[in-house]
């Protein structure tokens, strides 16, 4: 569409005109992941006209004015995140920022039946690429919840912004934009958010993936979730024959699956013979993703509904874990009450796998954190912790010391079975814990 300038006529503003809509009070919301830094950055030069402005973002790996953890912003622009990345903890540990608490699969449930509508946004900005022939615009990483946020907006503004990788599925119209501008900035090459294991945490990988894949069948479908550890799982998966990939986040592990032809989708529930999620994460191979008819991405109110999901024959959900008690209760998004990333799709992939035709959920961690100071099984959370999976639902648990499944097991033989995924440093005293909890004395 070579003449879609001329095409939005007085719909194409400067930023600044753009950002002079928003009026104290506004929520705004961004799209996940990628900024619209041209807009932003015209939103941040209005702090002091501005009060009680909340800009509401998944996670991002962009900085912005407003996630300064210092005095000075909470009253005029305040950050709301509903998934902590390390840009913004800083904000949320000290209490300038909130956290919305969510579950992404809910999403525009919110607005109808006599809820807190807190997905509604008063104004919503997005960073698209430039439109095609028929005008269709793909959003930053991945559509999201974008379709929803643009049809519920009172007022939309679209950032043309040059780089936006082009991968099939859902698509906007450039058009239902009420305001469109064009962006001032180069683009900005995130790397993946995660380093390549090295020494002793390639140990535990290895051993971790090792026991993935015993798990893991020809022909199944595979979501990955992010996390140091889980985000590798796709590299053990090599030896596999036509698995699928259906997960909430597209990681490089899992790209790599298709790029290598391991990831054929031959046997998927949904979209037969492509890998499909809601985002692209940074340090994917871009080549196998651009416009590939075999990786698409799809509104997250698709893609992590429970029920579909529960619909997935042959599902292994692969998911991280930061903590799990002796009686399965897994922690994935806080350290005590301070929030370290958030829930994302993880009760939801895990649920739908346990109920899934011949489906299994995992949940992965290294035995310790903090160079083998701390033990990651604990008799009981901090308090504090979000409990990001009830132990009811809890299935395979997999450690560098083994597997286990907790599906069937009392609370005794539960315990038993997490104390021997544990390091061997900490096990007797988690024997001790677990006899005071759940033996007579």
């Amino acid at each position: 569409m070579s003449d879609w300038r001329a095409a939005l006529g007085a719909r194409l503003v400067t930023p600044e005109a753009a950002v002079a809509r928003v009026r104290s009070g506004d929520l705004v919301r961004l799209s996940i992941g990628q900024v619209p830094t041209t807009l932003t950055a015209a939103l941040a030069a209005r702090r002091d006209e501005l009060h009680g402005v909340r800009v509401l973002q998944g996670a991002t790996g962009f900085p912005q004015a407003w996630m300064d953890a210092g005095p000075g912003w909470d009253e005029h622009v305040r950050y709301v995140t509903d998934y902590a990345t390390v840009l913004a903890r800083p904000c949320l540990e000290t209490r300038r920022g909130d956290f919305a608490v969510t579950d992404y699969a809910v999403g525009s449930k919110v607005q109808s039946d006599g809820r807190h509508d807190g997905f509604t946004p008063d104004v919503f900005m997005a960073p698209v690429s430039a439109p095609d022939a028929e005008g269709r615009v793909h959003v930053g990483w991945g559509p999201w919840h974008a379709p929803g946020l643009l049809r519920a907006a009172k007022l939309s503004i679209a950032e043309v912004t040059p780089g936006i990788l082009p991968v099939r599925g859902d698509t906007l119209a450039l058009a239902d934009f009420d305001l469109v501008v064009e962006s001032r900035d180069e683009p900005i090459e995130i790397p993946f958010a995660y380093p390549e294991p090295m020494g002793e945490r390639k140990e535990v990988t290895d051993a971790v993936g090792a026991a993935v894949a015993a798990l893991v069948r020809d022909g199944d479908t595979i979501q990955i979730g992010t996390g140091t550890l889980s985000s590798c799982m796709g590299s053990y998966l090599g030896g596999k024959r036509d698995l699928g990939i259906d997960s909430e986040i597209l990681v490089p592990s899992a790209i790599d699956l298709v790029r290598r032809g391991v990831a054929t989708g031959r046997f998927k529930t949904h979209h037969p013979g492509v890998a499909t999620g809601s985002l692209i994460t940074p340090g994917c191979d871009k080549e196998t993703c651009r416009d590939n008819p075999k990786v698409a991405l799809y509104d997250i109110e698709w893609v992590n509904n429970l029920p579909r999901i529960a619909g997935i024959r042959n599902l292994v959900a692969i998911n991280q874990a930061i903590a799990i008690d002796l009686t399965g209760q897994v922690a994935a998004e806080s350290l005590g009450p301070v929030m370290f990333s958030g829930p994302g799709g993880q009760l939801m992939w895990t649920m739908g796998a346990l109920f899934a035709p011949g489906g299994r959920a995992i949940q992965v961690l290294p035995s310790t954190a903090r160079g083998g100071a701390v033990s990651r099984i604990v008799a009981q959370l901090e308090p504090g912790t979000i409990v990001t999976v009830p132990r009811t639902f809890v299935d395979f648990v997999v450690t560098e010391y083994g597997t286990a499944n907790l599906q069937g097991l009392t609370q005794r033989e539960r315990a038993s079975a997490l104390i021997e995924l544990a390091h061997p440093s900490f096990r007797e005293r988690l024997r001790v814990e677990a006899r005071a909890r759940f033996w007579p004395d």
